[in-house]
């Protein structure tokens, strides 16, 4: 039976973009946690700053369109990057081009050897401390896209292994107090590695660290500790959110 309703005539455009975190060496722990933006060159908000985004093909799932954004507008091959969907955004007025939907991804990653290419219509793009950003100088709606993120992550980091995909292979305890330091707070950094192991317990407990049985080089976050690897799936979660008390930093040990 053939129908005889006309196809679909289409009132919006659907785009993706992406929210991609790292954790960068800053002399400010509160300036290590980044964000990757791109600046316009294109007319619609050109000179802000956003989000590598990118249209939605026809033919094209929302994950493949958000791995050809940071293709296409970084330079990043993100084909065996971890990323999720972050929720829709579809205000009828973020666009000034016309009516477009949003569908914000948010990852994690390493940024140690990734090498950014401006892709067309970028005029430039780096790695910004979270803090400094300033909604007003974000395109779009942007600045509520990163607002979720920011959330989304700080979340994840208190029930699931997410911090681990800022971390090398191997690395020592310092490192990935840092990590936390810098996602969720700075006092973090006031711990010395027995009082992280107390205030992270649910985290040691997990079995999930593993001793190497090596030191690390000097020249990393700390004296030169014992270097451990995580065992664990890095998409998995805790059993329980990783409790510890903010107020329990002030005046401890300084850090090793």
């Amino acid at each position: 039976m053939t129908s005889n309703r006309a196809p679909l005539q289409p009132n919006a455009v659907i785009a993706v973009d992406v929210a991609v975190f790292t954790v960068r060496k800053t002399p400010d722990i509160q300036d290590a946690w980044q964000i990757l933006l791109v600046r316009r060159e294109e007319p619609a908000f050109a000179g802000k700053w956003s989000l590598p985004g990118v249209l939605v093909r026809a033919e094209e799932t929302f994950d493949a369109a958000a791995r050809r954004a940071l293709q296409t507008k970084a330079g990043l091959d993100a084909r065996d990057w971890y990323i999720e969907q972050l929720g829709t955004f579809g205000d009828p007025g973020r666009d000034t081009r016309g009516r477009v939907v949003s569908v914000a991804h948010v990852a994690l990653v390493r940024s140690d050897d990734l090498q950014l290419v401006p892709g067309a219509g970028i005029a430039s793009i780096d790695w910004l401390p979270v803090r400094r950003v300033e909604a007003e100088a974000l395109a779009f709606d942007h600045a509520d896209m990163l607002r979720v993120a920011i959330n989304r992550i700080q979340s994840k980091l208190r029930y699931s292994w997410i911090a681990f995909q800022l971390l090398p292979e191997t690395f020592t305890l310092p490192e990935l107090r840092a990590v936390y330091a810098a996602i969720l707070d700075p006092s973090l950094l006031r711990l010395n590695t027995s009082n992280f192991k107390k205030a992270f317990a649910a985290l040691f407990a997990t079995g999930a660290l593993v001793p190497v049985g090596q030191r690390a080089a000097a020249g990393r976050v700390g004296r030169p500790g014992d270097l451990y690897r995580f065992r664990g799936p890095l998409l998995g979660t805790w059993e329980r959110e990783l409790p510890w008390d903010t107020k329990k930093c002030n005046g401890l040990d300084p850090v090793d």
